[in-house]
């Protein structure tokens, strides 16, 4: 039975121009109207996906910046996860040797640093940071230097706890590699249009970005009958 589902916002429920698909906010609401939880499990910035929680109208709670932020408004929850500090020393370094540019209103970030994806790769950002305890994962919107402990899949478990709904309840549905291990920890993953996370995915839509968060959440309200 699933109890909740956790969607990642940017390249899932929108187009690569990050326009929401109509049609998925409608069957997210959908989804809530029949009593399943609707959580949203993003990269960006808190303030952006309380406000897309309140505009596309879902009650689960928020992970934001890759896991490194849960809240939960009902239950007064807000917990900042990982070592920011050396993610800053990290980015600090890389600064001093390539020509990065953070993302927009990334004052605004607690937990990470996001670069845009111009003139370096992930794997240039990887060899670079070697030498720190940071992640780095390119979410295909930007590159982020997290923290290795701090997941969404760890958020996730640890938000389901505080609700108490075994992961096995919970559907999740993503499209880059920063979903990963949310789709991994999950009873049952749905991987939006990309094929490099059919391992840890129960099936993979054919389309990407909304039209495949579409599909994927017609899969699930099919499942719920």
């Amino acid at each position: 039975m699933i109890k909740a589902v956790a969607i990642d916002i940017d390249g899932t429920i929108t187009d690569e121009r990050r326009r929401l698909n109509l049609k998925a906010v409608a069957i997210l609401r959908e989804l809530e109207r029949r009593g399943v939880m609707v959580v949203l499990a993003t990269g960006n910035i808190l303030c952006v996906a309380e406000s897309a929680r309140t505009f596309i109208g879902v009650s689960g709670g928020i992970i934001a910046e890759n896991g490194g932020i849960i809240k939960d408004p009902e239950m007064g929850i807000e917990r900042y996860l990982g070592d920011v500090v050396e993610v800053r020393r990290a980015f600090n370094h890389l600064a001093a040797r390539y020509c990065v540019t953070p993302v927009p209103m990334s004052e605004l970030r607690k937990t990470e640093v996001a670069v845009l994806r111009r003139g370096i790769t992930a794997g240039e950002v990887r060899d670079c940071l070697k030498n720190f305890k940071v992640e780095v994962v390119d979410t295909k919107f930007a590159i982020h230097i997290k923290s290795p402990e701090v997941s969404k899949g760890r958020a996730l478990e640890e938000l389901m706890e505080l609700k108490g709904v075994d992961m096995h309840e919970v559907a999740a549905v993503g499209d880059s590699e920063n979903d990963r291990d949310m789709l991994a920890r999950s009873g049952y993953g749905i991987a939006v249009g990309d094929d490099s996370l059919k391992d840890v995915a129960d099936i993979v839509t054919p389309s990407r970005y909304g039209e495949g968060a579409v599909e994927a959440l017609q899969h699930l309200l099919a499942r719920l009958r």
